[in-house]
């Protein structure tokens, strides 16, 4: 959705008096302001305004407001809009309310705020404890930092998240270290930042594939019941890292897979390779050290990812296997 500051042609006009008429009808059933978000809830995939839009559009109308109802003299000079206003006093639960759509609050050592880069890019920045960004809004990407600081910012980060780990979206949010999102706020370049990143990497490759590494099997609450695979340890090492084009290949060679009893490790005659042990597969084994590396390789991957096998779209980080057991 374009921010409406933007949209200053003469049809655009007319579809927001349009929406103002509407929530003038609404208003006079809807009383209270939760009421009236409500409302607005309720029409709002109709009128394709996009899910978590609807604080904003209420915000919208009310800075906007006429009692005689008539909004054919709105203007880009007369028009309000609630992203340049003084942040509202928010609880931090429902901050999310308010980052995304990127609008001004103020929550309990927690903030959001339009500002500019030195270079007068304007940018969303949502702040913990006053100083350090745990989210930017920026040429239409979100950033969120990979540093959780604290448990408090750890939650007020959830409270904030302006994509839910559940929404289309998910996959058009980025990830970045403190430093990173330093370099965003000062005017350098998504491409130049992510450039950066992929070089960083390489950097750690030595401490990387110093030492054999261990990774488990896991079973989801979602797998069919049929299809539980046996508690093991995944022996691998990572070989080397590889940069080609704007992506980090990360080599890694598999070991073996030993069965876990307990807290023991216990040889497993058994080859994985060859299906001999039930439900663990060469792409179990392969997932399941993903999931390992992408958790100890956060800093690098440049997108939010989940707990799962699923390989995050986007993602500066590529694993590729070579299976040493015969």
């Amino acid at each position: 959705m374009k921010r409406i500051e933007e949209q200053s042609n003469e049809p655009s006009l007319r579809v927001i008096s349009k929406l103002f008429k509407l929530l003038d009808v609404e208003k006079k059933k809807n009383r209270t302001r939760a009421s009236l978000l409500e409302a607005i809830k309720n029409f709002a995939p109709y009128m394709g305004i996009p899910k978590g839009f609807e604080q904003y559009i209420l915000e919208l109308y009310v800075l906007n407001f006429r009692k005689d109802g008539d909004y054919s003299n709105l203007t880009k000079e007369n028009f309000v809009d609630p992203r340049k206003q003084s942040g509202k006093v928010v609880s931090n639960p429902k901050a999310k309310l308010y980052t995304i759509a990127q609008l001004p609050f103020r929550g309990s050592n927690l903030e959001g705020y339009w500002t500019k880069d030195p270079n007068r890019v304007p940018y969303y920045k949502v702040a913990s404890y006053g100083w350090y960004p745990v989210y930017i809004f920026k040429d239409d990407k979100w950033y969120e930092v990979t540093k959780r600081y604290s448990s408090s910012t750890s939650k007020q980060m959830s409270n904030s998240n302006p994509v839910s780990w559940d929404n289309k979206e998910f996959d058009n949010l980025f990830t970045l270290t403190p430093k990173e999102m330093e370099l965003i706020e000062r005017g350098y370049s998504h491409e130049d930042v992510m450039k950066n990143k992929i070089q960083k990497l390489k950097t750690i490759e030595p401490d990387l594939t110093k030492r054999k590494k261990t990774a488990k099997t896991y079973n989801y609450w979602y797998q069919d019941p049929e299809q539980i695979v046996p508690n093991t340890n995944i022996k691998f090492q990572v070989k080397n890292i590889n940069i080609e084009d704007d992506k980090a290949i990360v080599n890694i060679d598999v070991y073996d897979v030993f069965n876990r009893d307990g807290g023991r490790q216990v040889d497993t005659p058994q080859n994985y390779l060859r299906g001999e042990i039930p439900n663990l597969n060469q792409t179990k084994v392969e997932d399941a050290i993903k999931i390992k590396m992408r958790g100890e390789l956060i800093d690098y991957m440049g997108k939010r990812f989940r707990w799962t096998p699923e390989d995050p779209k986007g993602a500066k980080i590529e694993f590729r296997f070579n299976h040493l057991k015969k």
